[in-house]
């Protein structure tokens, strides 16, 4: 099929953005809903240029999500060119002990629509493009060529596969036999990932803010917020923290940062707490200073709609991590909704460290590790936002 922008439309293509917005497109040659066997379409400018190809999305406001230039066949050929090409940037940004790690990350490696994580021997893909979806056979069998013996799994929980019409549910083995949990290593910690949990089961993008955390907690208590499995907090001890406290809401995520510490017997586990709340209600009631507090909640805007709520609720919460932290005190806190950008979540903290009463001083914005790589020309791949901040009195 073949998409016909209107006049004046292609520049953000040639330009090299990734997307193709419905208000961008004049008409369309060929069916609305392209045969599964042929899920691409090309995209041509007004002047008749061809400008590229890529997965068709009829129910999306995303028309196009570009992969492939004029005449470039999308095959297993294509398919390995691209994960070569991720593999040599991995093998360059890792650092040693890692087996954890994002493989492939959809647009910044130029392959939209597709993520994989790779956990020593698993791979875990998501596929939120309903075209990838339609020739993920041509995708797989290229990736299982350069991982041979890698087990592979595609995780279907996630909501970015609705607006596609894909099933946004459960797990599919796509090769070998995949573990409910598998162990891995990141910067030589043992960490467990959960293939059917969160995201892919584990957050690989904050390991080069973990590693800071590391670098900052000597000789200090620490709180974690929204610890997940605690990943933050096992850096911080390796890194001489005092004491960790980390409040989660789950108490299957409890155990599996237990088992995390369990892990790793040459951390002292004793000096660190598990606290069952949630993290607005535990801070209100919550008496204790710090000298150091991490903050990354789950996204708070999965939708332009949601922004205004969402940076009410990001002033609160970073207003109480404030009025937590002793003279001097640091303060890594992050934002992974997509919808609220960094110079938004600037002006959140300003507010916040108003309200606290409390002068705050920005050392360093925070982002996500360079196995997340984003393209110059996509800035929506930049999702994850932070701040390292320090308060001064």
């Amino acid at each position: 099929m073949t998409v016909h922008l209107k006049p004046q439309r292609e520049g953000p293509v040639l330009h090299g953005h990734p997307w193709v917005f419905s208000g961008a497109v004049a008409s369309v040659d060929g069916p609305q809903e392209p045969p599964r066997d042929a899920p691409l379409a090309e995209v041509v400018a007004a002047d008749g240029r061809r400008l590229g190809a890529g997965w068709w999305s009829p129910r999306s406001q995303i028309r196009v999500r570009l992969l492939a230039g004029p005449g470039e066949a999308v095959d297993r050929r294509f398919f390995a060119g691209r994960l070569a090409a991720a593999v040599r940037l991995r093998d360059a940004v890792l650092p040693a002990g890692t087996t954890g790690y994002r493989l492939v990350n959809a647009e910044g490696d130029g392959l939209p629509g597709w993520t994989v994580d790779r956990f020593g021997d698993l791979l875990v893909s998501q596929v939120t493009a309903a075209g990838l979806e339609a020739t993920r056979g041509e995708a797989y069998a290229a990736l299982a060529d350069a991982f041979p013996g890698c087990a592979i799994v595609q995780s279907n929980a996630t909501a970015a596969r609705r607006p596609e019409g894909l099933v946004a549910d459960g797990e599919e083995a796509i090769a070998g036999e995949a573990p409910e949990e598998v162990d891995f290593t990141e910067c030589g910690l043992v960490f467990r990932a959960e293939p059917g949990g969160q995201k892919t089961g584990f957050y690989c993008d904050q390991r080069d803010n973990r590693r800071l955390a590391e670098t900052l907690a000597a000789g200090r208590s620490v709180l974690d917020l929204f610890a997940h499995a605690g990943a933050f907090g096992l850096y911080a001890l390796r890194g001489g923290a005092e004491r960790v406290v980390h409040v989660e809401s789950s108490p299957r995520l409890h155990d599996l940062g237990r088992t995390c510490y369990a892990a790793n017997p040459e951390l002292d586990a004793e000096r660190v707490e598990w606290v069952k709340a949630n993290v607005f209600e535990e801070l209100r009631h919550r008496q204790e200073r710090y000298g150091m507090i991490v903050c990354d909640p789950p996204p708070l805007a999965r939708r332009q709609k949601d922004v205004e709520r969402a940076a009410r609720a990001y002033k609160d919460l970073n207003r109480l991590a404030f009025q937590h932290l002793e003279p001097g005190g640091m303060l890594l806190t992050f934002s992974c909704s997509g919808a609220v950008d960094a110079k938004l979540f600037r002006q959140v903290l300003f507010a916040a460290a108003v309200e606290a009463k409390v002068r705050v001083r920005l050392l360093k914005p925070l982002d996500a590790a360079p196995d997340h790589p984003v393209a110059i020309t996509h800035p929506q791949g930049e999702y994850l936002k932070g701040w390292w901040c320090e308060v001064v009195g």
